[in-house]
């Protein structure tokens, strides 16, 4: 059926994020999907290597509210919204 038109945005997000990924060489990639059963609007996990980096974030939408959570070997944000996210990774470039 495909992503509910509420979590569009964030799956664009999630679908920027792997872009990143893959333009930065990541190693491993893995995106879990939450189950279609589960009540969440929308839930993915990326996490991916780049070098000896593990960069790991949590896509979440819970009845219309957005959560980000992101961390690698420095960092750790929990609770962004998706423009947060978004400069986040557009920094990291």
């Amino acid at each position: 059926m495909g992503v509910k038109k509420i979590a569009r945005p964030i799956n664009r997000a999630k679908n920027i994020f792997v872009k990143w990924l893959k333009d930065n060489n990541a190693e491993d990639i893995e995106e879990f999907e939450g189950e279609k059963s589960d009540n969440w609007d929308y839930y993915r996990y990326i996490n991916a290597f780049i070098g000896e980096t593990l960069y790991s974030v949590s896509f979440e939408m819970w009845r219309g509210e957005v959560k980000i959570g992101y961390s690698d070997e420095e960092n750790g944000y929990s609770n962004m919204c998706i423009f947060d996210f978004l400069q986040l990774i557009n920094r990291n470039n």
